[in-house]
C-alpha cells in the first residue's frame, strides 16, 4: 500500500513540475495489432492487452489492462504508452464488439476460447503494427 501511495505521490510531482519538453517520454501512441499465420475468414479474436506500467526518474505510467476485438481484418487499434512493456493475449471469440463482450461476461457467458497467443511487445516512435502470429489454428 505504502509502495503504491508512493507512485501516485511522484505522479503528482511529475506531473506539476514537468516542462514540455520533458514529456517527450510519456507520449502514447495508437498502434494496429494484427493477427497473422490463420486461414478463417470473418474470425474475431479478444485481445487482452495489459501492463504492469513503468517509472523512471522523470514520468511514471500506472498499471492498466484492457480488452479489445479485431474486426474482420483481424485488426484492432489501441493507444499504447511508448516504451512501456505490454503483454497481449490472444483467443478466438464469436463476439463482434465490446458491448457483447460485456454483456456476456456480465452473465457469465463464455467470452473466448483457449489462449493461442501471448507475446510482450514495448511500444517505440517508430511502431506503427504489432503482427502476433497464431501457430495453432485448430483451438
Amino acid at each position: 500500500m505504502l509502495k503504491y501511495l508512493k507512485s501516485i505521490l511522484l505522479i503528482i510531482l511529475l506531473a506539476s513540475c514537468s516542462s514540455p519538453g520533458e514529456k517527450d517520454h510519456l507520449r502514447s501512441k495508437e498502434i494496429t495489432l494484427q493477427i497473422v499465420n490463420t486461414q478463417e475468414k470473418n474470425q474475431h479474436y479478444l485481445l487482452t492487452v495489459t501492463t504492469d506500467g513503468t517509472e523512471t526518474d522523470q514520468s511514471a505510467v500506472l498499471p492498466k489492462s484492457l480488452f479489445v476485438i479485431t474486426n474482420e481484418n483481424k485488426e484492432a487499434r489501441v493507444k499504447l504508452n511508448l516504451n512501456s512493456k505490454y503483454t497481449i493475449k490472444a483467443a478466438k471469440t464469436p463476439l463482434t464488439n465490446i458491448d457483447e463482450f460485456q454483456n456476456k461476461k456480465k452473465r457469465g457467458q463464455k467470452v473466448a476460447g483457449p489462449l493461442l497467443a501471448n507475446v510482450d511487445f514495448t511500444p517505440t516512435k517508430d511502431t506503427d503494427t504489432l503482427k502476433i502470429k497464431i501457430n495453432n489454428d485448430n483451438h
